[in-house]
Parts: C-alpha cells; sequence; structure tokens
C-alpha cells in the first residue's frame, strides 16, 4: 500500500504543479521567477490527494467512512493552500464555489461506487446462491 500511495502521490504531484501553473497563468503580471514557487508548492495538494486515495483501499472501513475521510483530508490540504498560495480570497464567492463543486463531485463519485459495488454483491451472492444450490 505505501508503493501505491508514493507512486500515487507522484502522479498527484505532477498534477497539482500543472493546476498551480493554471492559477499562475491567470496572475496579469506573470513571471515565471515570482510564479515557480508557486507552482512547485502548488503541487502538494495534488500529491497528498492523490496519495491518500489509498484510504480507499482499507478494508475494514465502509465506502462512506473512506470517502468522507478522503473528502476532509483532502479539503483541507486545499483550503490550506489556497489561502497560503493566495489563488482565493478566503471566504470569496470562488472558495464557496470550489468547496461546492469538491462536494458534489465526492457525492457524485460516492454514488457511483455505491452502485457499481451494489451490484457486484448482488452478482457474487446469486453465485453463491447457485453455488450452493448445485452441492444439495
Amino acid at each position: 500500500m505505501r508503493k501505491k500511495a508514493i507512486l500515487l502521490g507522484l502522479i498527484g504531484y505532477v498534477c497539482g504543479c500543472v493546476i498551480g501553473l493554471f492559477f499562475a497563468l491567470q496572475n496579469e503580471n506573470f513571471n515565471i521567477r515570482e510564479a515557480l514557487p508557486s507552482i512547485l508548492l502548488g503541487g502538494i495538494p495534488g500529491a497528498i490527494a492523490m496519495g491518500s486515495a489509498v484510504i480507499y483501499d482499507i478494508e475494514e472501513w465502509s465506502l462512506l467512512r473512506a470517502t468522507a475521510t478522503h473528502f476532509l483530508v483532502v479539503m483541507g490540504v486545499i483550503l490550506f493552500a489556497c489561502f497560503l498560495l493566495k489563488w482565493f480570497p478566503p471566504w470569496s464567492p470562488a472558495f464557496w464555489i470550489m468547496l461546492a463543486a469538491e462536494l458534489i463531485g465526492y457525492v457524485i463519485i460516492w454514488l457511483i461506487m455505491y452502485y457499481c459495488f451494489r451490484k457486484k454483491v448482488r452478482t457474487l451472492n446469486e453465485m453463491l446462491k447457485e453455488s450452493r444450490e448445485k452441492e444439495n
């Protein structure tokens, strides 16, 4: 699980740097030398968000618990980065839109995963039932 978290974290870091670059390019006075620290620090939330996806691999946890934990970890890091790197003014409309988009995204992903797992469980239960009937 550790290797998977590190690999996902590296992928997330690169994605985060790209997002940081996107935010830096929004500045009218874009200067790569001044923006570079912000771009490189922008990779940290991406690394944590992707690396923490291994939370879903904890079999003892329910899907709801894993999703809620991942949401809290990701939102905590993103909020910290937003304020530290000045991506959004604190508590601005852009901040609330970003928060709502994240929450809606997590709800949609959770619903999709829930229905996929529910379908798999039904299929496994049917296979188990057929197997038991063959034994009898």
